[in-house]
C-alpha cells in the first residue's frame, strides 16, 4: 500500500522537479509559450505556478488490477478526492491531451477513478485513496451509521454527479478515446441517472439512501429536530433535488438552479459518448430526463426581484419560495455560461450577473477588494478568488477583467498561489494555502485570455 499523500501546503513556489508528482512535457511547453506573452511579472509567476499545481502536487497515477490507468486527485490540503474538484482540477489539461500520450492516459485514469467512486456510492461526494493503507477519516464520519468503504464524505450534491458526466464528455470530446467507457462506466452512468431520477420526487424519506450525512460540520450529531441531511420539503418541478451545495453546505431550498442547469448540459453532452461506447439504448432516457430538468429550471428558476429585472434564483422549492444569492463555488449562477448553459449576453443572465455583483446579493463583500463570499467559511468579510476568476472568465469587458486580475495579483500574499477565501481588507488573512482547484482555475483563466484577449496579457496590473 502507498503512503499518505505528501504535504505541499508550505510551498510558495513549484516543488523541485524531482518532487513533482506528475510531469507533462506538453503542459510545460504551454507554460513556457504563454509565459512569454505575459508582461506582468506577478501574473506570469502565478500562471507558471498555478496551472501545473494539480499535476505537481495532487495527482497520483497508478494502474488498477487489470492494468488500466487509475488516477487519484487530492484537493490539496485535504487528503481526499471530490468528484467536483477533480473534474475542475484537470479540466484545463484536456485541450492538450492529444499532444502527449502520458497526459491522455493520466486523464483517462481520472475518469476511471471517478467511475469506481460513483460505483462505490453515488450519493457520496468525496472519496479516500484506495491505495493508502488506513486512510484518514473525515471529521464528518457518521456515528453508528453504515458507511461504504472508500467514502470520505457523504453529503449528496447533484453537481458531483454532473461533474462525473462532464468529465466523461470532456475527455471524449478532447481525445476521441473510448477506453474509459466500459461496462463499469455504464453501471456508473445508470447509477447516476437513477439517483437524479429518484431525487426528482418531492420527498424520499423512506429511501435510506437519502440519509446523506449524520453529523454537523463540527462533527457533532444533527439534533433530532433537524432533517439530518435529508433535504427540505419540495413540490415536483422536473428538476432534481439537491441536499448540499457545491460549497458542501446544507441547502436551504431543495432545487439548486446552477446544479440543475449543469446537469442539463452534462446530460445533453452524453449522447455522443453513449453512441460511440455502444450504450445508445440509454439515449431516450437521458434525453427525457434532460428535457424535464431544463423545463423546471426555466419555469421555476426564472424569478422577478424588486429593484431588478427577471433573473435566476439560486434555490427554489417549487412552491413559490426562492433564495436570492450566489455562492462562489462552481456551479454557480455566475458560472452558467462557462458551463455551457445559456448565452452570457442574454438579458436573463446579464440581469442575474448585475444582481450577483451588487450589494443586494447578501453574499457580496466589499472592502479594499470586493467579491463573492460564502457562508461556508462563516466569515462574510472574505471574498473567494474562484468567483473572481469566474467573473473574468464570463466577462467581455477589458476593464472588468483588469480589475479581477488586479485583485488576484494583490492578494496572493507572497505565495503566488490562489486561496479559498481572502479577507477583503487584509490579503494575509486567508483560508487554505494549498487548494488545487483554485490554482488550476487561475491557470485556465490565463489560457483563456491568451486566446480571447491576448492584448490584456501585454499589460501590467
Amino acid at each position: 500500500m502507498a503512503d499518505l499523500p505528501r504535504d505541499f501546503s508550505h510551498l510558495n513556489t513549484r516543488p523541485a522537479e524531482n518532487e513533482r508528482l506528475f510531469k507533462s512535457e506538453a503542459i510545460e511547453d504551454v507554460i513556457n509559450d504563454v509565459s512569454e506573452r505575459i508582461a506582468d511579472s506577478d501574473i506570469r509567476r502565478m500562471f507558471r505556478q498555478c496551472l501545473p499545481n494539480t499535476l505537481d502536487t495532487t495527482t497520483y497515477v497508478r494502474e488498477d488490477a487489470e492494468g488500466k490507468p487509475d488516477t487519484f486527485i487530492v484537493t490539496g490540503d485535504i487528503p481526499a478526492m471530490w468528484l467536483r474538484d477533480s473534474t475542475n482540477q484537470v479540466w484545463p489539461y484536456l485541450r492538450f491531451a492529444r499532444r502527449e500520450a502520458k497526459l491522455q492516459s493520466m486523464l483517462a485514469g481520472v475518469v476511471m477513478r471517478q467511475v469506481k467512486s460513483v460505483n462505490i456510492d453515488p450519493y457520496a461526494n468525496a472519496f479516500v485513496d484506495p491505495y493508502v493503507d488506513n486512510p484518514p477519516k473525515t471529521p464528518h464520519w457518521p456515528h453508528g451509521n453504515e458507511w461504504h468503504s472508500g467514502v470520505w464524505e457523504r453529503k449528496y450534491e447533484l453537481d458531483s454527479l454532473a461533474a462525473f458526466l462532464r468529465l466523461s464528455n470532456g475527455y471524449y470530446e478532447a481525445t476521441g478515446d473510448v477506453q474509459p467507457f466500459d461496462s463499469d462506466w455504464r453501471r456508473a452512468v445508470e447509477s447516476t441517472l437513477r439517483v437524479i431520477e429518484n431525487e426528482q420526487a418531492t420527498m424520499t424519506y423512506a429511501n435510506v439512501d437519502t440519509i446523506h450525512r449524520a453529523t454537523m460540520p463540527n462533527g457533532e450529531a444533527f439534533p433530532a429536530s433537524q432533517l439530518r441531511g435529508l433535504g427540505h420539503p419540495a413540490k415536483y418541478t422536473g428538476m432534481s433535488r439537491n441536499m448540499f451545495r457545491p460549497s458542501d453546505d446544507e441547502a436551504i431550498l431543495p432545487y439548486h438552479i446552477p446544479a440543475n442547469a449543469m446537469t442539463y448540459v452534462a446530460l445533453g453532452g452524453l449522447a455522443k459518448v453513449l453512441d460511440v461506447s455502444g450504450n445508445s439504448d440509454l439515449n431516450i432516457r437521458v434525453s427525457k430526463l434532460a428535457e424535464k430538468i431544463d423545463e423546471g429550471v426555466k419555469f421555476h428558476g426564472n424569478v422577478y426581484v424588486p429593484g431588478h429585472e427577471k433573473m435566476y434564483a439560486y434555490e427554489v422549492d417549487g412552491r413559490g419560495s426562492q433564495l436570492l444569492m450566489d455562492d462562489p463555488n462552481v456551479p454557480s449562477l455566475l458560472s452558467l455560461p462557462y458551463l455551457g448553459y445559456g448565452d452570457k449576453n442574454s438579458k436573463l443572465y446579464r440581469n442575474t450577473r448585475d444582481y450577483i455583483l451588487s450589494d443586494d446579493n447578501p453574499y457580496y463583500a466589499r472592502g479594499k477588494w470586493s467579491g463573492l463570499t460564502s457562508p461556508h467559511t462563516g466569515e462574510m468579510s472574505h471574498f473567494w478568488p474562484i468567483a473572481t476568476i469566474m467573473q473574468a472568465l464570463t466577462s467581455d469587458s477589458d476593464s472588468e477583467i483588469r480589475e479581477c486580475l488586479k485583485t488576484l495579483k494583490e492578494t496572493h500574499d507572497g505565495t503566488y498561489f490562489v486561496h479559498e477565501s481572502i479577507n477583503v481588507n487584509d490579503g494575509s488573512d486567508y483560508t487554505r494555502p494549498w487548494f488545487g482547484w483554485a490554482n488550476t482555475l487561475f491557470g485556465e483563466l490565463i489560457l483563456d485570455l491568451a486566446e480571447r484577449k491576448p492584448e490584456l496579457l501585454s499589460e501590467k496590473f
